[in-house]
Protein backbone atom coordinates (compact mmCIF):
# COMPACT_ATOMS: atom_id res chain seq x y z
CA UNK A 1 0.00 0.00 0.00
CA UNK A 2 1.10 3.64 -1.06
CA UNK A 3 2.55 5.23 1.83
CA UNK A 4 0.30 8.97 2.60
CA UNK A 5 2.30 12.11 1.85
CA UNK A 6 3.00 14.27 4.78
CA UNK A 7 1.79 18.08 4.88
CA UNK A 8 4.24 20.57 6.06
CA UNK A 9 4.26 21.21 9.90
CA UNK A 10 3.61 24.81 9.28
CA UNK A 11 0.20 24.22 7.95
CA UNK A 12 -0.71 21.17 10.72
CA UNK A 13 0.20 24.12 13.60
CA UNK A 14 -2.27 26.42 12.05
CA UNK A 15 -5.11 23.91 11.36
CA UNK A 16 -7.82 23.30 14.40
CA UNK A 17 -7.58 20.21 15.77
CA UNK A 18 -11.15 18.67 15.60
CA UNK A 19 -12.30 15.18 16.97
CA UNK A 20 -10.15 12.28 16.75
CA UNK A 21 -11.97 10.56 14.16
CA UNK A 22 -10.08 13.32 12.15
CA UNK A 23 -6.77 12.24 12.62
CA UNK A 24 -5.14 9.39 11.22
CA UNK A 25 -2.99 6.74 13.87
CA UNK A 26 0.55 5.90 13.04
CA UNK A 27 1.31 2.25 12.44
CA UNK A 28 2.45 0.53 15.63
CA UNK A 29 6.21 -0.18 15.20
CA UNK A 30 7.50 -3.75 15.29
CA UNK A 31 10.48 -4.36 18.05
CA UNK A 32 13.61 -5.56 15.95
CA UNK A 33 13.71 -8.82 18.92
CA UNK A 34 10.00 -9.65 18.10
CA UNK A 35 10.79 -9.66 14.38
CA UNK A 36 13.78 -12.36 14.83
CA UNK A 37 12.15 -14.92 17.25
CA UNK A 38 9.33 -15.42 15.21
CA UNK A 39 11.24 -16.08 12.22
CA UNK A 40 13.95 -18.69 13.70
CA UNK A 41 12.84 -21.93 14.92
CA UNK A 42 12.61 -23.07 18.97
CA UNK A 43 15.73 -24.53 19.60
CA UNK A 44 15.83 -27.81 21.46
CA UNK A 45 16.34 -28.18 25.26
CA UNK A 46 19.51 -29.49 26.02
CA UNK A 47 19.44 -33.27 26.68
CA UNK A 48 19.82 -33.73 30.62
CA UNK A 49 22.37 -36.02 32.19
CA UNK A 50 21.12 -38.76 33.97
CA UNK A 51 23.00 -39.72 36.97
CA UNK A 52 24.80 -43.39 36.76
CA UNK A 53 23.28 -45.90 38.99
CA UNK A 54 25.33 -46.91 42.18
CA UNK A 55 26.42 -50.43 42.00
CA UNK A 56 26.30 -52.45 45.32
CA UNK A 57 28.88 -54.33 46.30
CA UNK A 58 28.61 -57.97 46.68
CA UNK A 59 28.68 -58.60 50.12
CA UNK A 60 30.44 -61.56 51.55
CA UNK A 61 28.50 -64.02 53.21
CA UNK A 62 29.53 -64.32 57.34
CA UNK A 63 31.18 -68.19 58.02
CA UNK A 64 31.52 -69.15 61.78
CA UNK A 65 33.88 -72.43 62.51
CA UNK A 66 32.92 -73.62 66.03
CA UNK A 67 35.33 -76.03 67.15
CA UNK A 68 34.76 -78.17 70.15
CA UNK A 69 36.60 -81.13 71.70
CA UNK A 70 35.54 -83.13 74.56
CA UNK A 71 38.21 -84.95 76.66
CA UNK A 72 36.37 -87.77 78.76
CA UNK A 73 38.31 -90.28 80.97
CA UNK A 74 34.97 -93.14 81.38
CA UNK A 75 37.35 -95.93 83.19
CA UNK A 76 40.97 -94.89 84.66
CA UNK A 77 43.28 -95.27 81.76
CA UNK A 78 40.66 -94.67 79.22
CA UNK A 79 40.82 -91.47 77.71
CA UNK A 80 38.14 -90.22 74.78
CA UNK A 81 38.76 -87.67 73.23
CA UNK A 82 35.32 -86.28 70.80
CA UNK A 83 36.04 -83.27 68.13
CA UNK A 84 33.17 -81.93 66.77
CA UNK A 85 33.40 -79.11 64.25
CA UNK A 86 30.50 -76.68 63.32
CA UNK A 87 30.30 -74.31 59.72
CA UNK A 88 27.67 -72.32 59.39
CA UNK A 89 27.71 -70.09 56.65
CA UNK A 90 24.91 -66.71 57.21
CA UNK A 91 23.64 -64.46 54.20
CA UNK A 92 24.54 -60.63 55.06
CA UNK A 93 22.00 -58.56 55.03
Amino acid sequence: MAKRKKGSKVQSRAKLRRANSARRGKARKVAKAAKRTAARAKPKPAPVKKAARKVKQPVAPVVDTAVVEVIEQPAPGVIAVTEVEETEVRKAS
